[in-house]
């Protein structure tokens, strides 16, 4: 077990003549939570939650002059379990240590150990994106962007594209279609997509998305034409420096409402009070939480890891 002590750091002697330097604080901004708008937050007192997405009636078909009527049900489609994680933290310090602490960097250690655990809770959202193609399943069984999700009733639907493409003009219309032509329900019928979206994208894209989203004429055209993204969408930029992929993309709906990824919540960033080892005098300091990110439907959101 890791403890602190003095040989660990040795500006922590008070006979050091020197300031200690913290790398977060005031000399480093923190970076703001990225994931709170892009995931729907939940609440938990359970062990899990279950979702369960049905499949409502199929098309209503014709019924000629005196003939019975077709009857239909509401079937059950899919299940998906969704679990919290359990994450925590501790940080045990000499009683020598605390007592020479001069520049009081382990009076930090509240701010550190929450720095670590926001930087956490970013780094696992942005990996149901990471995992979005491979591992990160929907309620279907299938990978969260997939151009072959299974309908209850039978056929497939997708939420990425044919051939994955790099972001431009071009491929984020591609998307917009789609979304409009692909965004349907267990029964097959076709739903509304959004027109309010978030372009997640990583570090590496920023300008060339500010670009394709912002530009009033046609990028990297001499033409008059306009820009038909800014034009018939309402899009907002989130940089994510957690994604993996440099040259991915994924498209959000701005209302939480209107897709399936899920911020299940049991216990927030909690610091309990702290012990003292009776044995060696130890001051012992915890952090714990238990969440997770996951994606439960797959509708309305939309992916590719670029060319």
């Amino acid at each position: 077990m890791a403890i602190q002590n003095r040989g660990q750091f040795g500006a922590l002697y008070d006979n050091v003549d020197k300031v200690v330097t913290a790398l977060v604080g005031k000399n480093v901004k923190e970076i703001k939570p990225i994931y709170p708008p892009l995931f729907k937050k939940m609440s938990s007192d359970r062990k899990f939650e279950r979702f369960v997405t049905s499949s409502p009636f199929g098309d209503v078909p014709q019924k000629p002059e005196g003939t019975p009527y077709s009857f239909d049900i509401i079937q059950q489609a899919n299940t998906k379990d969704i679990t919290p994680v359990e994450y925590g933290l501790g940080f045990e310090v000499t009683e020598t240590a605390d007592e020479d602490d001069q520049y009081d960097e382990l009076k930090k250690k509240a701010y550190y150990l929450a720095f670590s655990m926001r930087q956490v809770e970013d780094k696992s959202a942005a990996d149901v994106f990471n995992n979005g193609f491979t591992t990160q399943l929907t309620a279907d069984g299938i990978a969260l962007f997939s151009t072959a999700h299974t309908l209850k009733r039978g056929g497939t639907a997708k939420n990425r594209p044919s051939t994955d493409a790099d972001l431009s003009v071009t491929s984020l219309g591609q998307a917009f279609i789609d979304l409009a032509t692909d965004t349907k329900i267990e029964s097959g019928q076709l739903g509304m997509p959004p027109t309010e979206y978030y372009l997640v994208v990583p570090a590496q894209s920023e300008f060339i998305a500010h670009r394709v989203v912002a530009s009033t004429g046609l990028p990297g055209s001499a033409d008059n034409d306009v820009n038909p993204v800014k034009a018939r969408r309402q899009i907002t930029i989130v940089v994510n420096p957690f994604l993996t992929d440099t040259d991915s993309w994924y498209l959000v709906p701005a209302s939480s409402e209107r897709h399936g990824l899920i911020y299940l919540e049991r216990v927030g960033i909690t610091m309990v009070p702290p012990d003292t080892d009776p044995r060696t005098g130890n001051r012992l300091y915890k952090l714990r939480c238990r969440k997770t990110w996951d994606s439960m439907d797959w509708r309305n959101t939309y992916g590719t890891v670029g060319a």
